[in-house]
């Protein structure tokens, strides 16, 4: 018994039949009271105590205070004919006293009981915020739904998206079949959807995945099923035969268009750092080369960690014998183009979209990869300036002139980021009909960003508003285009990227010179990854103020909603049929 609960006791009058006059605080136990059993339990236990009170030799009580048909309770009796008894019955008042009024905050509370939050506000400020709720299905439909709702989740993990858009999915499909008191609980690589029915049988679908294969264009077809189930549109048969076709669903484009692809944005992204004409071919069969030689040591079953370093390790000495043989004359923007094709883009943001969506578990683990990959690749370009030092290379001067703003080279550079967005849109296997909006929201981005440089903005602050501009022009873009955000948003990304501060921050630690130490090398990594970290938190942030934002076609997904959920409509498992 603590200090706290003798000080709440009352040290008066015990008023038994009486409840307590002040409310219960608020807590979580208060959900577990109110049961009748419960309630005739504590009535039973305070009869009892009734009667070792009346039988006590000390205190005093009204007579009010006892039932009508018991005895008159006795007259109390000082402390100096029986102080052993005195003391013993002081101390069980006080414990009666303690626990009744314990009880009493349980059952005979005035404010309402802690219910559980209803699923459906989960998909407040989603695309699904307006779903067609039906009547709770029969035990068997509603099983057959939760294996259609965790079927989502598990195409939508393999394929690359966000834990918050995956759960928020999974709601929406369940509410709108009419469970709505599904919950859902996801982990880095692990769905369980739980599922109470009326009666109280449970209910639990779990889906694991044990890898990614980005391919955006299922995303975009998930989103457009989860989108009309919400409308009403389709019933369960149309839903489950639509998502058998997604899950077999190609890919837009075959692998050696998505690797010239890869090439072709490592090239562009030369030109966008400063880099010739000859130094954008070289990098584009760099990143040929380097995606060809990372999927073959993959096939050795080797961890990522291994073959992100010798991916590093290769691009740096690619850039290094290109230099020293005058094949081109500025090797550090090769090497800053092959370390934006190895950073880990995508997990970047999910992560961080999970940090921030209070999703703590899935972003550690997110994270955890995010950090090695990264460790991969400071060991790699480490490795790389050790082995061409060591086999008599001449170092890579890694400091960039400052030039003017002419108006040629700023041409090339919209060209350029412009291209790096639709070849990133290819990259990730998104349709054609992202390429052109790809290519304006990433041009949007490297404006921004170039003109909160020549502000002499703060590099940190610089990438995380022109982030914020991607993600504010992708979220309705991307919507109205039938798919989630993350398909615009990672293109949109890839131009604002800064594998050249990398580089530099590696290379000071690696080759100290006079005006260089390992300190000053460790200061500009941190600074180089808590910029490219920004990235993702502006992207986040711009896709939470374009919420706000509606589009004609999620407008009409609503319009139909209200319209179907007014007439009452139900959906059924088996005998349903498609809606007009």
């Amino acid at each position: 018994m603590t200090d706290d609960s003798t000080e709440e006791a009352p040290t008066a009058e015990v008023p038994v039949d009486a409840q307590p006059s002040s409310g219960p605080e608020h807590g979580a136990n208060q959900a577990e009271a109110g049961s009748s059993a419960l309630q005739e339990l504590l009535e039973l236990s305070r009869q009892q105590r009734l009667q070792e009170l009346r039988e006590a030799p000390t205190g005093a009580l009204k007579s009010e205070d006892v039932d009508p048909g018991g005895p008159k309770s006795p007259k109390a009796t000082t402390a100096k004919s029986k102080p052993k008894a005195d003391q013993r019955g002081a101390s069980q008042r006080v414990a009666q006293r303690v626990a009744r009024r314990t009880v009493g905050r349980l059952v005979s509370g005035a404010s309402v009981n802690t219910q559980p939050v209803p699923i459906v506000t989960a998909l407040k400020g989603s695309p699904y915020k307006a779903p067609v709720q039906a009547n709770e299905p029969a035990e068997d439909e509603a099983r057959m739904v939760l294996d259609l709702a965790a079927d989502i989740a598990a195409i939508m993990m393999r394929a690359g998206a966000g834990t918050s858009d995956i759960e928020v999915s999974v709601i929406a499909a369940c509410a709108a079949f009419g469970l709505t008191t599904a919950q859902v609980d996801l982990t880095s690589n692990t769905l369980t959807v739980h599922y109470s029915t009326s009666d109280g049988r449970l209910m639990t679908v779990m889906r694991v995945n044990r890898g990614e294969s980005i391919h955006f264009a299922k995303l975009g077809s998930v989103h457009k099923l989860v989108t009309d189930l919400v409308a009403g549109t389709i019933g369960f048969n149309d839903a489950r035969n639509r998502l058998d076709a997604i899950r077999s669903q190609r890919r837009p484009y075959q692998d050696w268009f998505v690797t010239g692809a890869w090439g072709l944005m490592v090239g562009s992204l030369v030109v966008l750092l400063g880099g010739g004409a000859v130094t954008a071919v070289l990098g584009i069969v760099m990143a040929i080369f380097i995606r060809e030689s990372g999927k073959f040591i993959g096939r050795t079953s080797l961890p990522n960690f291994f073959i992100t370093t010798l991916q590093a390790a290769i691009a740096t000495l690619v850039a290094m014998v290109a230099g020293n043989f005058g094949i081109i004359e500025s090797p550090q923007y090769l090497v800053a183009a092959g370390i934006v094709l190895l950073l880990p883009t995508q997990s970047l943001y999910s992560s961080v979209q999970d940090a921030l969506t209070n999703f703590p578990l899935t972003a550690a683990g997110r994270m955890v990869g995010v950090v090695l990959t990264l460790a991969g690749i400071v060991s790699g370009l480490a490795l790389g300036v050790v082995t061409g030092e060591a086999i008599g290379l001449d170092p890579i001067e890694v400091l960039v002139p400052k030039t003017g703003v002419h108006v040629l080279t700023a041409i090339a550079s919209m060209i350029a980021a412009a291209v790096v967005s639709m070849a990133a849109v290819v990259a990730m296997q998104s349709t054609r009909r992202f390429i052109l909006p790809a290519a304006f929201v990433g041009l949007a981005s490297y404006i921004t960003i170039t003109v909160l440089t020549v502000l002499e903005i703060d590099n940190v602050l610089a990438s995380l508003l022109a982030a914020t501009v991607s993600g504010f022009l992708a979220r309705p873009l991307s919507l109205r285009l039938g798919a989630p955000a993350i398909v615009l948003m990672i293109p949109a990304i890839y131009t604002l990227l800064q594998g050249l501060s990398i580089f530099t921050a590696v290379y000071q630690i690696v080759a100290e010179t006079e005006t260089t130490s390992f300190a000053v090398g460790l200061s500009s990594l941190f600074t180089a990854i808590l910029a490219n970290a920004a990235l993702a938190v502006g992207a986040v942030l711009g896709s939470y103020l374009a919420r706000p934002l509606k589009n004609l076609k999620a407008d009409a997904v609503e319009k139909t909603a209200e319209s179907a959920r007014s007439n009452e409509s139900t959906i059924t498992v088996d005998t349903i049929e498609p809606r007009d």
